[in-house]
């Protein structure tokens, strides 16, 4: 009798050999896992990446507010001591210093107002819900700012009294900020926030006349 390689006549039958399903299987399966541990990291870094853009646009346009709020403290400053050499103040300098400090106040609030818009403007994706509890918070501090100057520029004795709103805002926005920062930053965001926050506000209630305004 003949002798017949049975493997050979039907090769898949044979219910112990695995099909070609069960011996890619393992190999598909690492595939995948290895396609989505790179799209999970992939993910983590684009939103990574996505945060900082976010904050760095934010972080910018409150370097300009800051410096617009610090061109008005300048401003002031300077009226002040075109009169500090005509102690005590006669009651045509004094009418003058207050027209000029005025004047001082709303140009300020235009250039903070200006760089408001800025701030407002910054875009960022729905689920950071961080960057946008800082630009809320820093806007707040803005607009208190802005009520400030609007008194001011209305009445100059506002340079001589406490701002409680200016400063608390200042303080709130400083702890959403930070918080905000991601976790990696780039774009020197941590430098860059911390000089922001470095100085306390300037203290606009003295106008350095030695008299209120």
């Amino acid at each position: 009798m003949e002798y017949l390689d049975a493997g050979a006549m039907a090769p898949d039958d044979d219910p112990g050999k695995p099909s070609w399903f069960r011996r890619w299987l393992p190999a598909l399966v690492g595939a995948l896992a290895f396609v989505l541990m790179v799209g999970f990291f992939g993910a983590i870094a684009g939103d990574t990446i996505a945060r900082n853009v976010e904050m760095n646009n934010l972080v910018s346009a409150i370097e300009d507010s800051e410096a617009a709020m610090g061109d008005v403290q300048e401003n002031v400053t300077g009226i002040a001591a075109a009169y500090s050499d005509r102690l005590p103040l006669s009651n045509e300098d004094q009418d003058s210093l207050s027209v000029a400090l005025m004047a001082a106040a709303a140009q300020g609030r235009e250039q903070i107002a200006a760089a408001r818009e800025e701030v407002a403007g910054v875009r960022w994706a729905l689920w950071h819900q961080d960057v946008r509890q800082a630009q809320d918070a820093y806007l707040a501090h803005n607009q208190a700012w802005l009520d400030y100057l609007a008194r001011a520029s209305e009445d100059a004795t506002e340079f001589g009294r406490p701002q409680d709103e200016v400063n608390t805002s200042f303080a709130q926005a400083e702890k959403d900020v930070r918080r905000a920062v991601p976790f990696i930053p780039l774009f020197d965001l941590v430098n860059r926030v911390d000089q922001i926050f470095a100085e306390p506000q300037p203290d606009l209630s003295d106008n350095g006349s030695g008299q209120s305004a």
